[in-house]
């Protein structure tokens, strides 16, 4: 005779696998040392980005709360901002004079901060946008659920509208 296997119940089903105790995590030790060991190679461009995305950390590190959203708002555009100036970087002469010759260049600087002025002004500006849609739409929702309330009304009569 088999002996009955016991059914998971829905709790173990839905129980969230924790990535560290499975042995899948990346050790934040060896990532660290990985990343310090190409940061020689790669200092000019670090050189660009510390200087160039100034503001993505500034949003990072003043933000307070649960939801710290601006950081990526500011740094996706402050990073855009920056990336032709990376690519000339990376495909011509890769030192540090050429980092420094292209940060004493106002245009590089620019283009950087402006780009994180237009992350702050869209960060800014979408919440009261979707707050006033979302306030419109739900208007427009209670005044059709009226509208078809006053015609059951007047095909059923009073009884079907309670208060």
């Amino acid at each position: 005779m088999a002996a009955k296997m016991k059914k998971p119940g829905p709790a173990a089903a839905k129980k969230p696998v924790d990535i560290e105790k499975a042995g899948l995590g990346i050790n934040k030790g060896v990532l660290l040392m990985v990343v310090a060991a190409l940061v020689p190679f790669s200092l000019p461009t670090v050189t660009i980005l510390a200087v160039t995305m100034l503001p993505t950390f500034t949003a990072y590190f003043a933000e307070r709360g649960p939801n710290r959203y601006a950081w990526l708002c500011v740094g996706g555009l402050n990073f855009s901002g920056v990336v032709p100036f990376l690519f000339t970087l990376w495909f011509g002469v890769h030192t540090m004079d050429e980092a420094f010759r292209m940060l004493s260049e106002a245009s590089v600087l620019l283009w950087g901060y402006t780009t994180a002025a237009f992350g702050w002004v869209i960060y800014n500006v979408t919440p009261p946008i979707v707050s006033s849609y979302l306030a419109y739409s739900a208007e427009r929702r209670i005044t059709s659920l009226k509208s078809v309330q006053k015609r059951l009304i007047e095909d059923w009569g009073d009884d079907v509208a309670r208060k």
